[in-house]
């Protein structure tokens, strides 16, 4: 009897796990955008996003922005891409929470989405305080670019430009961690189902304990 209850509570804390363990998100910025042209300002130095708290140690105004929907520098035909005043000062994203968490895939292109070579750097602070940077550029051709990098157990991801002026728009940051996992209805289906079972079990326990 008790081993059926512990098997049974164990299937449904699975479902539930298995629901975490595939939370993952995009930070499109596509909700920020704005219609007209030019950038539009939305914070200064720290702008907190679906779970994430992006900080520059640029103190000035403008600083984060996303580009407008009619402008020919945005690089995202179907909606808007993020940025801030580089110029050397980075870009550092971390959990509001404080927690760790994974980043797949960054879309970047120059800041003009004219396919400028522009010089720029990602930089990866892990768990255990240690760190890695990538240097890289984004490449000749007009539009956002993909750039697959597969970090886990970050602490926090850092986006630079080396060169004053050569700065960069960036979109569909593709991450865990971002929102927390809510079970899809099939999942609420059987923890639904698997409660109930319990509970039947629980009581044709009783009623036979009664009867002896």
């Amino acid at each position: 009897m008790m081993r059926a209850l512990a098997s049974a509570i164990c299937a449904v804390a699975l479902l539930g796990g298995a629901s975490a363990a595939q939370a993952a998100s995009v930070l499109t910025f596509d909700d920020l955008a704005q219609a007209g042209t030019g950038r539009k300002n939305i914070a200064q130095n720290n702008f907190k996003y679906q779970g994430f708290n992006f900080y520059s140690t640029y103190s000035g105004n403008p600083n984060f922005f996303t580009l407008g929907l009619d402008d020919a520098t945005n690089a995202d035909p179907s909606g808007t891409t993020f940025g801030h005043t580089w110029d050397r000062y980075e870009m550092n994203i971390t959990k509001e929470d404080g927690s760790l968490f994974e980043i797949f895939s960054i879309d970047i292109a120059d800041i003009m989405n004219i396919g400028a070579n522009y010089d720029f750097t990602l930089r990866f602070v892990y768990a255990d305080n240690k760190q890695q940077t990538l240097y890289l550029n984004t490449n000749s051709t007009a539009g956002l670019e993909t750039f697959t990098v597969n970090q886990k157990n970050l602490k926090a991801f850092l986006i630079g430009t080396r060169e004053v002026g050569q700065n960069v728009q960036i979109d569909n940051i593709r991450l865990t961690g971002s929102v927390a996992a809510v079970p899809e209805p099939a999942t609420w289906a059987m923890m639904l189902l698997g409660f109930f079972g319990l509970g039947s079990t629980i009581r044709a326990r009783r009623s036979v304990l009664a009867r002896a």
